[in-house]
């Protein structure tokens, strides 16, 4: 509501509605382009942090053997393969979604300077009149 009030307060009431419009259009359309950005940073982060987690997860590598590595998972057997994979998804989305999330804080306080340039029209103050009231007739 205030960027509305911002955003329509210095237009004459003849092009009001169409300045409506346009906000709308505007909000709409960069609403829709940051959802795009932020689903396809997700897929290829996700992506990337996966192929980053499974290069670790080779039968040479020690820390990959059964002490270190809970009985549900396991690199010798198909289902323990499926489920340990799983969980590098999981992790992997979750770093993704901590990436996207810390665009979206960089992207604020880059604009946060912009703030600066919403200015309202400010009207200018009531100038009184010094001059001395009249005195009355009965003096």
């Amino acid at each position: 509501m205030p960027l509305n009030t911002l955003a329509l307060s210095t237009l004459p009431p003849h092009i009001l509605t169409q300045g409506t419009a346009i906000r709308s259009l505007m909000r709409n359309l960069g609403g829709s382009i940051g959802i795009s950005v932020l689903v396809s940073q997700l897929a290829r982060n996700t992506q990337v942090v996966h192929a980053h987690l499974v290069e670790r997860l080779r039968p040479d590598n020690p820390l990959a053997q059964a002490p270190f590595l809970p009985a549900p998972f396991s690199l010798s057997t198909p289902d323990g393969i499926a489920a340990l994979n799983a969980e590098v998804t999981r992790q992997a989305a979750m770093i993704s979604y901590i990436d996207d999330f810390r665009l979206m804080m960089q992207i604020a306080l880059g604009v946060l300077p912009l703030l600066l340039l919403l200015r309202t029209k400010r009207e200018p103050p009531m100038i009184q009149s010094t001059a001395p009231v009249a005195a009355s007739a009965n003096d």
